[in-house]
């Protein structure tokens, strides 16, 4: 259960689109009886210094749930914490140290503690942001946290039971304004030389030095050896990687080539003003296809073995004769 409450953290803190809850209310059948969407789901904003914003977050019932929607509201944290590779990971907590790029939190009132929506309705969270004077320019990161508090009515029995701790946030990402500085640095630049198959995996490492959010930007370019016409290229919409101040991020793409062949690959990698350009040969062979060849190989090998052994024992009959 842990694991789910925070799988849908992430994919609430992370997630494009509108937030939609997965595990509520559970029927007989296994299937949902409630959802609750929280949107917009991220909301990049500029503040000035000693002046105030107002905003909002709404919360939606859907048409077919079967009774109100109560909820509360929290401000909480967005962290940069750690991957599997060590790299920047996002998630939110409801209280963390504060640290220079999240001290907006402490700027942020709700016009709100708490709620209640009916099917098929929306209910609005007003919150407004009070920027001090002296506030740091560069990126702030917060969320705003909603939290599912509907008890659900056995209609067998007529019991309450409360449901399982479910949450979703919406990202605030803010750039406040005055002296921001932007440096990039790209550690690793990758691709591979040799693939058994599908997908061809290129690797990025890119690193914010500034004092702002960015997006790097990851172009990937594929032709055959000896033909100039690509097989693809998203140099018209590079792929974008979001990464705040003072961290690392990882990224990997991935394109399906044919099954065996030999291509030109290029990676270009771009944060603020710095590019990184990688091009290698990359041979495509898949494991029973080297096993051939290597099979064949040998055969070669020990077919001239035995051809060069016959070679001097029939010129020693002839110098004999």
């Amino acid at each position: 259960m842990k694991k789910n409450k925070l799988l849908l953290a992430l994919v609430a803190v992370l997630g494009g689109l509108s937030l939609v809850g997965l595990n509520v209310f559970a029927d007989d059948t296994g299937g949902t009886k409630f959802t609750m969407t929280i949107s917009p789901p991220r909301q990049e904003i500029t503040l000035i210094p000693g002046e105030v914003f107002e905003g909002t977050v709404e919360v939606s019932n859907p048409a077919n749930a079967e009774q109100n929607l109560n909820y509360s509201v929290t401000v909480g944290s967005f962290n940069f914490g750690k991957d599997e590779n060590g790299k920047t990971d996002y998630s939110f907590t409801d209280v963390d140290t504060i640290t220079s790029y999240n001290q907006i939190m402490e700027w942020i009132t709700l016009g709100k503690e708490s709620g209640s929506v009916a099917p098929n309705t929306t209910d609005v969270i007003p919150f407004t942001i009070t920027v001090p004077e002296d506030a740091p320019a560069g990126g702030q990161y917060a969320t705003i946290i909603v939290q599912n508090d509907t008890e659900e009515n056995d209609g067998n029995s007529g019991n309450v039971t409360i449901q399982n701790e479910i949450r979703f946030a919406a990202q605030i990402i803010a750039k406040v304004g005055g002296e921001t500085r932007e440096k990039g640095l790209i550690i690793e630049n990758s691709i591979p030389s040799f693939l058994f198959g599908n997908p061809l995996s290129t690797t990025s490492v890119v690193k914010n030095e500034g004092n702002v959010h960015t997006d790097a930007e990851v172009t990937l370019q594929v032709w055959p050896l000896f033909s100039s016409e690509e097989i693809y290229t998203n140099e018209e919409d590079p792929t974008t990687v979001w990464i705040v101040p003072n961290t690392e991020r990882l990224h990997v793409e991935e394109r399906d080539l044919p099954m065996v062949g030999i291509f030109k690959v290029r990676q270009t990698v771009k944060i603020f003003g710095e590019e990184s350009v990688m091009e290698k040969v990359v041979f495509v062979c898949p494991l029973w296809l080297l096993f051939i060849i290597i099979f064949a190989i040998i055969l070669l090998i020990m077919w001239w073995i035995r051809k060069s052994k016959s070679q001097p024992h029939t010129k020693n009959k002839k110098s004999e004769e």
